[in-house]
């Protein structure tokens, strides 16, 4: 709040991977933008950007209700990893004129799963998130960030063994500065002099009181038409495909220790010992190196504000 009280300015706004678009609206219906919103998404899978999707339903109802006060918007399939990310959230006339222009970038839990398809992490991955900052965000812009974060029992680290990107089900210290957003973030913005704030979140994955007397039924493909009309069973068993980060047809075949049959005992095993799977999100909120020293100072007031109610947030680095 406070952020974005300029009547005479149209917010721009990027969402970077905006899934069916219900999160963005979510996140930005509760801020007062006095001049108006104007928002620009994209993301890689065209089951949510093509064909009258879900994104488009819930912006164009967001822009007709104003829920947010929405001028206007543009929806886009791309993928950052192959494209000049400008292209997929500019207009043609904008590129021409000026870049950074954006007020607000906004990506949630979106580059950990970019990662995954960079085996290993590599600098392609890095060289994708720089133009978030640098070529994107006006001068006072800033890019928030939402992840979750490579930690022992959590669900990414479950993801990862599963996809041979670590070595045990349990990340070592190595494997988690490496492949973490918690720290690639703060890396990428101290090698480019950016100011960051963290704000860590503890967050849980919970599968139903029945979960353990599905494993059984999960494990074995004769047995899915017992699934049936079960929601129970069937929203437990999307879960686990959520966090296995493969298709079932490849990890089902596969027979080692990362296959399906284990990848459900694990889970399963997690779950009995600690009731739930470990979210472990943070957000990063990265400001650019132009930025005006008092909007700098209201957005650490703002962090030191959340710290004192999350009771758990990092500054990134020296103000």
């Amino acid at each position: 709040q406070g952020f974005f009280s300029d009547a005479n300015h149209t917010t721009l706004v990027g969402d970077v991977g905006c899934g069916e678009g219900d999160v963005i609206i979510n996140y930005l219906k509760d801020i007062s933008f006095k001049g108006g919103l104007d928002i620009r998404a994209f993301d890689e899978n065209p089951d949510y950007v093509e064909e009258t999707p879900a994104v488009v339903r819930n912006i164009s109802k967001a822009k007709q209700s104003q829920i947010i006060p929405l001028k206007n918007y543009q929806i886009k399939c791309g993928d950052m990893l192959k494209s000049d990310i400008s292209h997929l959230l500019y207009t043609t006339q904008e590129i021409q004129q000026s870049k950074k222009q954006f007020d607000l970038i906004y990506c949630s839990h979106s580059l950990y799963y970019a990662s995954h398809r960079l085996l290993p992490v590599s600098s392609e991955l890095s060289d994708a998130i720089y133009p978030l900052f640098t070529d994107l965000l006006s001068d006072n812009g800033m890019a928030i960030l939402f992840h979750n974060n490579l930690r022992p029992h959590s669900h990414i680290a479950l993801g990862m063994f599963n996809l041979h990107m670590i070595e045990e089900p349990i990340p070592s210290d190595e494997e988690s500065k490496l492949l973490s957003m918690e720290h690639l973030i703060p890396r990428l913005c101290d090698k480019l002099g950016l100011t960051y704030f963290t704000i860590p979140f503890v967050s849980k994955l919970y599968f139903s009181n029945n979960f353990k007397e599905y494993v059984d039924i999960f494990k074995d493909a004769d047995r899915y038409g017992e699934l049936k009309n079960n929601h129970e069973a069937l929203q437990d068993f999307y879960i686990l495909l959520f966090i296995s980060h493969r298709p079932l047809d490849q990890s089902y075949a596969d027979r080692s220790c990362r296959g399906w049959h284990n990848f459900v005992d694990l889970v399963a095993k997690t779950v009995e010992t600690y009731g739930y799977i470990k979210g472990n999100t943070c957000m990063h909120i990265v400001l650019t190196r132009q930025v005006n020293p008092v909007v700098k100072q209201q957005v650490a007031t703002a962090v030191k504000y959340t710290a004192k109610n999350n009771a758990c947030c990092t500054n990134g680095n020296p103000m």
